[in-house]
């Protein structure tokens, strides 16, 4: 092993995290190479820093005047052209800390890792499993999930996906969730939460999500050590009153020793950038000191520094002026003002068709989606619905059909609900 490595499980030595790494995130380090010694010097070389390999000229970054031109005015050539720090730009980790605790206020006096930037939550949850989950070890997952978990854990970390069912008679099946846990026999037990949901467009109610944690924090008092990584690429798209507003993450944080809480999101719908490719990875756990954070972040920093190098840089630029702003937050929230309207819209829309045999949608109340239980193949529907109609749809194991209210404008939602509602009759009717 590495001797830097050891170094870094030596600062994390006695904590849960220490305890949860896999083998690959034991032997994870940063190198003390090119990126340390270039920051190194960023901060000390006041004469010359000849050390990072980009091409300079009189302190500016050497660029293309052409490609420049296609950048806004706002940006110099030191915003956008030379690399960003591993662990991304200093200013915007903070400004996405204190943007997450101004919308977590249980996170307020608690003490997390500082932000670390990825490249897009694929990349955030990626790096995660990598340092966190073991080859044949299990992980639970809801039935209904984001797809890309199949190649995150079952293909790259080789691991057990074990599922429960989301929803017990119409409600967030915390019991089943629980009843998983119990079941599983390993040294600790792996699960990935993700609300709102995708593909259903469910977050859990106030009620819901305080018995959710109140479940979790009493395994952990009964000695299960809890790895809970919290998917929140829709986080902020809340559009009922009742919905619990904070990231469970939040909730989660300093809950017990025995949980360790790592928040996956991202500037892609949050901030409505999704080209970006700009997320970020929070750790949290009860009685870690700043310099064990630092030891995990310099892990995380190492996985990085062996996938994708460093993010994009004018993307963080632009994102942190635009954070900046006076205007930020209102035209934020102009922007899920609208997405608000078709939601609110297909959901009274629905009403229309209670009861119908061939149709049931499952609970939604945020997000980007809905979904449906179909009377039959939802494969054949969704053909049927593209040949036949021209309506782009996603079918989910045969069995469910999920619609994104929010690519679908206000005015065609009535019309979109008709015509699925038309082809599930037209695939599913007895003849």
């Amino acid at each position: 092993m590495n001797s830097l490595a050891k170094e870094l499980n030596d600062v994390l030595e006695g904590t849960l995290v220490a305890q949860l790494l896999s083998d690959y995130g034991q032997r994870m380090y940063f190198p003390k190479g090119i990126i340390s010694q270039s920051a190194e010097a960023k901060q000390k070389a006041h004469t010359y820093n000849a050390t990072i390999g980009i091409a300079t000229e009189k302190g500016d970054a050497m660029c293309i005047p052409s490609m420049l031109a296609k950048f806004t005015n706002d940006l110099s050539k030191n915003e956008i052209f030379p690399y960003a720090p591993t662990a991304g730009e200093p200013l915007l980790r903070k400004l996405w800390l204190k943007e997450m605790i101004k919308k977590n206020p249980s996170m307020a006096g608690k003490q997390t890792s500082l932000p670390v930037v990825t490249s897009g939550l694929t990349h955030a949850i990626s790096i995660a499993a990598s340092l966190f989950v073991e080859k044949g070890h299990s992980i639970i997952v809801p039935d209904m999930y984001w797809g890309n978990y199949n190649l995150i854990f079952t293909e790259q970390r080789e691991a057990k996906q074990i599922s429960f069912p989301l929803f017990a008679q119409g409600q967030l099946n915390i019991e089943g969730l629980a009843s998983t846990i119990d079941a599983i026999e390993e040294p600790h037990v792996a699960m990935i939460l993700n609300f709102p949901n995708n593909p259903t467009g469910y977050t859990p109610t106030q009620t819901e999500a305080h018995n959710l944690v109140s479940m979790l924090t009493e395994k952990a008092e009964q000695g299960k050590k809890l790895l809970i990584f919290t998917d929140d690429a829709y986080f902020g798209l809340f559009f009922e009153e009742d919905v619990c507003r904070e990231s469970l993450f939040s909730l989660l944080c300093d809950a017990h020793e025995n949980i360790l809480a790592i928040k996956g999101d991202a500037a892609t719908k949050e901030e409505m950038v999704w080209g970006f490719r700009i997320g970020f990875l929070t750790y949290n756990n009860k009685g870690m000191t700043e310099a064990q954070y630092e030891a995990l972040v310099k892990k995380t920093m190492g996985a990085i520094r062996g996938s994708v190098s460093s993010c994009s840089k004018p993307a963080q630029s632009i994102l942190m002026k635009g954070m900046e702003s006076g205007s930020y937050h209102t035209e934020k929230e102009a922007g899920i003002q609208r997405i608000s309207q078709r939601y609110h819209l297909i959901k009274t829309t629905l009403d229309k068709y209670k009861g119908n045999a061939y149709l049931t949608p499952l609970p939604f109340n945020s997000g980007y989606f809905m979904a449906f239980v179909c009377a039959g193949d939802a494969e054949k529907l969704r053909m049927h619905l593209l040949d036949t109609y021209g309506v782009g749809a996603i079918s989910i194991k045969n069995t469910f059909l999920r619609l994104a209210f929010s690519s679908t404008n206000l005015e065609e939602i009535e019309d979109l609900l008709r015509i699925v509602h038309q082809a599930a009759k037209e695939v599913f009717a007895t003849p």
